[in-house]
């Protein structure tokens, strides 16, 4: 009886955490998707002009870059498993910076830029989503969907912000001294938030006659059905999306929309992203989160649906408000249902392989589509395929069960934080 309600009061603290969820949203602001992927396309054609060097070199740049990212995503997840979510962004916001500063004083010919490119992708294991979606797994239990929601929320704004951040930069001091400002404040923001808001909750022991209660080992997860089903379902939804979105200004411009209209349709998906994780995160705290993804994976497919039968210009503003949603949403649901399939006890290690598996997608997604667009591919059979896709997507989400997911809300399974730690954040 006192064991139960020590338990209850633990999960009650826990879910009032905001100000972690603060410090991990502004981590994710800093994220590697907007100061590194969204303000590429600022920087590359201003390098270019400045240096004289390749601008295919400098555009094939980000791939790399991308790739490494994803390719660290296990390792960052075993590490923050090992070491707790604080550690890590203390070391890594200075590391982060750090890279930056290299990518702008150090480069002198594109092969240089690119290696170092890479170099700030690996650095940037401490704006990874992979850390603060850990955090937020144990610190929050009956919330988790909201507190994942928020943190990935954060990153939309990054989106908003870094990218004309960069282009004002760039406008007053030139490409070299604006990567120091970028990443020298996107690092400092981290180590920040690690200092004075992120705080790891004590690790869960469990009883020798409960010894699963934690949540399982990788080796038990990539035994299972279940990590297989999830990940296929997380790496297809994200590619697919991806590919598309990705593409969509190119796609307009062939379907003659005006550059203005274009930039209107990507302002409006930025906007669904931002409800879609919002909205995914309330859904996922109060229904079956194999359904309520299963729900925001249909918008897509009724998007594309459209868009075969009529690729009005009434229509693409329809679907890209579909898209925006889908693609805004599937992160939150990843990380949600990892959680509830596998437990918190190795989370971040197997989230990092899943993580891995989608942002390895991420990539092959859009370069796929891209390349499909480049030789003549039309539109409308890139809808279809991404439609053929998406499918199947829908039906592996609807073969999941309560069994799938065992790990589900349980005062008996919260972590319990440490005294210190909850005095300074409730």
């Amino acid at each position: 009886m006192g064991r139960r309600g020590e338990a209850g009061t633990s999960a009650a603290e826990t879910d009032r955490a905001w100000s972690v969820v603060l410090g991990a949203g502004l981590c994710m602001f800093c994220g590697q998707a907007a100061p590194i992927l969204f303000t590429f396309g600022v920087f590359a054609p201003e390098i270019a002009a400045a240096t004289g060097w390749s601008p295919t070199t400098i555009a094939a740049a980000i791939g790399p870059a991308t790739v490494a990212g994803a390719l660290l995503a296990p390792l960052a997840g075993r590490a923050v498993d090992t070491f707790g979510v604080r550690r890590m962004a203390m070391v890594g916001g200075p590391a982060y910076a750090l890279g930056f500063i290299a990518l702008a004083l150090l480069p002198h010919d594109p092969v240089q830029f690119v290696a170092l490119l890479v170099l700030v992708g690996a650095l940037g294991f401490a704006a990874t989503p992979v850390l603060y979606v850990q955090l937020a797994t144990r610190w929050f239990t009956r919330r988790r969907g909201l507190s994942l929601s928020l943190i990935f929320a954060c990153t939309s704004l990054g989106v908003a912000f870094w990218p004309p951040f960069a282009a004002k930069l760039i406008d007053l001091y030139g490409w070299r001294t604006s990567y120091v400002i970028l990443g020298t404040a996107a690092g400092a923001i981290i180590l920040l938030c690690a200092l004075f808001l992120l705080r790891d909750p004590s690790a869960v022991v469990p009883s020798e006659a409960h010894a699963g209660a934690a949540g399982m080992s990788l080796p038990e997860a990539l035994r299972s059905g279940t990590f297989w089903v999830v990940t296929a379902v997380f790496v297809i939804l994200t590619g697919v999306l991806a590919g598309i979105m990705v593409n969509l200004p190119v796609i307009l411009r062939q379907q003659g929309i005006s550059p203005l209209s274009a930039a209107s349709i990507m302002t409006v998906v930025g906007a669904a992203m931002f409800v879609g994780r919002l909205s995914a995160g309330l859904m996922l705290d109060r229904w079956f989160s194999p359904l309520v993804t299963a729900g925001f994976t249909l918008l897509p497919i009724v998007g594309l649906a459209a868009l075969l039968i009529d690729p009005s210009p009434t229509t693409l503003y329809l679907a890209a408000v579909l898209l925006g949603l889908g693609l805004g949403s599937e992160m939150d649901a990843a990380a949600y249902i990892v959680s509830r399939a596998f437990g918190v006890r190795w989370f971040g290690t197997i989230y990092g392989v899943i993580t891995l598996a989608y942002g390895l997608s991420s990539a092959i997604g859009p370069a796929t589509a891209g390349a499909a667009l480049s030789k003549g591919v039309s539109p409308g059979t890139i809808f279809a395929v991404g439609l053929a896709l998406l499918v199947p997507t829908l039906l592996l989400l609807l073969s999941l069960r309560r069994r799938h997911l065992p790990f589900s809300v349980d005062a008996d399974t919260a972590p319990r934080p440490e005294k210190r730690s909850c005095h300074a954040i409730t």
